[in-house]
């Protein structure tokens, strides 16, 4: 196993890797969960409008959709690891990943723009920040006064608003969309974050 650089852990123990091995496990775990997510999307479309053909989005709209996930998770876990020494540069590499895979020019900038937007969403989220709260059922109010219901639902929708809010083409679906990417991504999230949590770099 030594000559494959396989090292045997224990249960609990913290995987030693480099910033380039971790860029490339989390691009693809990210990028396998979004493919789950869009299946999962394309298989409730029927059901939730049997007339929809999910065929005909534009697919800058798709890819679109797939990068908003792969950043939007991207940040959540640059989050977790923020005391790690190495976060700085697999934050550049990351985001250096992700805009090398966008070869249409106006989807990469307006990628680029949105990008921005996310760690601000995250540290102002003060029942994220503050009491580790990433989602919470969506009938937690008081007196008709929703309270912050998390990241979950924000990151998901700016997911589906930037990616298919922008043309007409789910418009009669995109609620119900939003609530299938919202479980889809709440998954992930939590599969992630244990996942980036073993990681030292």
């Amino acid at each position: 196993m030594n000559e494959h650089n396989i090292n045997l852990i224990r249960y609990g123990e913290q995987i030693e890797t480099d910033v380039e091995s971790m860029n490339n496990g989390m691009f693809e775990l990210f990028d396998d969960l979004c493919d789950m997510a869009l299946s999962r999307v394309y298989n409730q479309t029927p059901k939730i409008n049997s007339h929809f053909d999910f065929n005909a989005l534009n697919q800058n709209e798709v890819s679109m959709f797939k990068n908003m996930w792969l950043l939007c998770l991207a940040e959540l876990m640059f989050y977790g690891m923020r005391k790690k020494p190495g976060i700085n540069e697999l934050k550049k590499l990351f985001y250096k990943t992700v805009y090398q895979e966008i070869s249409n020019d106006s989807v990469r900038q307006k990628i680029m723009e949105i990008a921005k937007l996310i760690p601000d969403l995250i540290f102002e989220n003060k029942n994220f920040v503050q009491n580790d709260i990433f989602s919470a059922p969506t009938a937690n109010q008081d007196d008709g006064d929703p309270r912050n219901k998390g990241l979950g639902p924000e990151l998901s929708s700016l997911i589906v608003k930037t990616s298919f809010g922008q043309s007409n083409n789910l418009d009669p679906i995109l609620v119900e969309i939003e609530k299938v990417v919202q479980i889809e991504f709440n998954n992930a999230y939590g599969h992630c974050s244990i996942a980036c949590s073993k990681f030292t770099f």
